[in-house]
């Protein structure tokens, strides 16, 4: 079983070695049932969310000792900025009906006409206020909602999403 960190270092000595010429994020998420736990690794991403089951809100997956939503984004360097960066692992303990959320950044970087960002607190709203919805629903919620934010074809960006719930 390898763990977040090692997948992430070779993804970024991969594409390091490709030498792209575009900034590359990425966020590695690896469930292991077995442990009941998620391993989570950041290169430059936005954060995960994740909500317990006995939650009523969504909270960001994010290394200890970053609590606020200022102080931990982006988490870690982009792919390809360092060869050697070691990223951190952030696990997480899960049970059944505990869920994650994992997105790009077209999805908090959608401007509405007058440029501002959708943005994580809107995002967490969102998601806070549907904490209980099924999880097709609550993905058709944030593409709605972010298509009436921007109030145009979501074609800014890469706008993906997946929702997860442990079973």
């Amino acid at each position: 079983m390898q763990d977040s960190r090692v997948i992430l270092g070779e993804v970024n000595q991969r594409i390091s070695s490709r030498s792209l010429d575009a900034m590359t994020t990425a966020a590695v998420v690896a469930y292991y049932s077995q442990e009941n736990k998620a391993r989570i690794s950041y290169a430059g991403h936005p954060p995960v969310l994740y909500k317990r089951v006995e939650d009523k809100v969504w909270s960001y997956a994010r290394p200890p000792g970053r609590k606020g939503q200022g102080d931990g984004f982006p988490l870690n360097i982009p792919l390809a900025v360092d060869l050697d960066t070691l990223y951190e692992q952030l696990t997480i303990s899960m049970i059944p009906g505990d869920r994650l959320f994992v997105y790009t950044d077209g999805i908090i970087d959608a401007p509405n006409p007058v440029g501002e960002s959708f943005g994580l607190k809107r995002l967490k709203d969102v998601l806070d206020a549907n904490a209980a919805a099924p999880l097709s629903e609550l993905k058709s919620t944030v593409l709605k909602t972010l298509t009436q934010y921007t109030q145009k074809e979501l074609n800014h960006d890469d706008v993906t999403l997946i929702v997860l719930e442990i079973c």
